[in-house]
């Protein structure tokens, strides 16, 4: 099935194509943005931002960052007078899904359900999301159209998305800063991919190894893990999988006797029994009660 049409710069128009980066092995994360300003005739002028990466970042967080700090520039004009000239509307132009297809829920349904899904679950990035909106709505009042929309990214034609790419790319070769809450990451054991939803919320009893470990925005007391399933004779053994737990006992690279929850929607760790301690040079476990 064909996707949406490619973004092409409107007349009279500021448009700016973003990208997000990630990269592994370290995880760093970087952003790419670029300003297309396109005038009463057509003619195009250009102005990319040379971005540092980040520390610990997902590809996600560095998607909604690159829209952010759009907004930041153009709505404090830090861009040249020339590429104000005359514009009636602001397009910014994403390759991110999970920034456009969550936008409107972010602008009306979470703040009311004090950022958490309808499953209960809280919103990822709920901090970068918050932001965004600020932004969002200051640019709305001063330049009276924005609009954030889908195109496709690097391996389309269009030439500016494949900028913003390299510009990403770029940044993630260069991390030198950090986001409140980076998460931490371990190397995993299964030769799974993480897939969300793959261990089924049974109220089961599992032994888990976790892999990452990462806070939830405003909500200082919970952390989301990533974790991969030990039991062997759980039909889930080697999933990769994401839960949520406030018992601050848990860490990464460490295994863990638990008890996982019953919601489908809000996947949780209901209690952790013990630490298994797995020595080195041992095939065995020795557990240790928490």
């Amino acid at each position: 099935m064909a996707g949406p049409p490619q973004i092409i710069p409107d007349e009279n128009a500021l448009t700016v194509f973003t990208d997000g980066s990630s990269l592994p092995a370290p995880r760093r994360g970087g952003l790419g943005v670029h300003f297309v300003h396109t005038d009463s005739v057509g003619n195009e002028s250009y102005h990319s931002l040379d971005e540092a990466g980040y520390l610990g970042a997902t590809n996600n967080q560095m998607e909604l960052l690159a829209v952010i700090t759009a907004l930041k520039v153009i709505n404090s004009g830090r861009l040249p007078s020339e590429m104000f000239d005359g514009i009636t509307k602001i397009e910014i132009c994403t390759d991110s899904q999970y920034v456009t297809n969550n936008l409107s829920a972010a602008i009306y349904q979470w703040p009311t359900n004090k950022w958490h899904t309808r499953d209960g679950a809280p919103v990822l990035n709920a901090d970068l999301w918050k932001e965004l909106i600020r932004e969002y709505k200051k640019g709305r009042q001063a330049f009276g159209r924005v609009e954030i929309s889908w195109g496709k990214g690097h391996s389309s034609s269009n030439q500016h998305n494949k900028t913003a790419d390299k510009l990403a790319k770029r940044s993630a070769r260069k991390p030198t800063r950090t986001l409140d809450g980076a998460a931490v990451v371990r190397r995993k054991k299964t030769t799974q991919v993480t897939k969300p939803g793959s261990v089924e919320m049974r109220g089961q009893r599992l032994t888990i190894r976790i892999v990452g470990a990462e806070p939830v925005p405003l909500q200082p007391q919970l952390s989301r893990y990533r974790y991969e399933v030990m039991s062997r004779a759980s039909p889930f053994f080697g999933a990769m999988d994401f839960a949520y737990s406030e018992d601050p006992r848990l860490r990464p690279h460490h295994t863990y006797e638990v008890r996982m929850g019953v919601e489908p929607g809000y996947p949780k760790i209901a209690r952790v029994f013990r630490e298994k301690l797995e020595p080195p040079e041992s095939p065995g476990e020795v557990s240790a009660d928490l």
